[in-house]
């Protein structure tokens, strides 16, 4: 077992704890019936579960980009690191520019564009767990929401592996059908 000791590494972590998060969210609506299986939506939400890091150097995004270090750094000196990019603000703009691009231009259902929405709103909920938290109604209130998850912690660990498993007991129905999806007739 890998276990991360550097800032860098530990920022991935929690980046992929936000996609797996968004995975498991999805799994869960599937499951109860509330939206049906459509890689597109799976896209967006695991999208929208890693965009509020645009205000962090060494975000997901960025990682998986190559955008240079100077950019990075720009863009969180602009915004400040979980200032106004993790707010209700910024995820209802997410909402209305997702609905407006991925709807009505590229013509996707409206679900695509909500999906991208709770993706953001579910990593505004996981770094509310953490000990520096988020201010939720920025820019009207500094008021941080926040409770004693380090990032990077044995108890992020715990709970990412948890995510796995009762994500993969959630997908397990799909395989076959995965599998179906992905064949190739001869």
């Amino acid at each position: 077992m890998i276990y991360y000791s550097g800032f860098r590494e530990r920022s991935i972590v929690m980046g992929l704890t936000h996609v797996l998060f968004g995975l498991f969210l999805f799994l869960l609506s599937w499951r109860l019936g509330l939206v049906s299986f459509d890689l597109v939506v799976l896209g967006a939400l695991v999208v929208g579960s890693v965009l509020p890091d645009l205000d962090h150097p060494r975000g997901l995004i960025y990682s998986l980009l190559g955008v240079p270090v100077w950019l990075r750094r720009g863009v969180r000196r602009a915004v400040g690191q979980r200032g106004v990019l993790h707010s209700l603000l910024v995820a209802t703009v997410v909402l209305i520019l997702g609905y407006l691009i991925l709807s009505a231009v590229l013509r996707f259902s409206f679900v695509v564009s909500f999906g991208l929405f709770v993706g953001f709103l579910s990593h505004l909920f996981l770094d509310s767990l953490t000990v520096r938290g988020v201010a939720w109604l920025l820019p009207f209130s500094r008021k941080r929401i926040c409770f004693v998850i380090g990032t990077g912690s044995m108890i992020e660990r715990i709970f990412f592996y948890a995510l796995a498993i009762f994500s993969g007991v959630l997908g397990l129905p799909l395989v076959p059908e995965l599998f179906d999806m992905f064949s190739v007739s001869l």
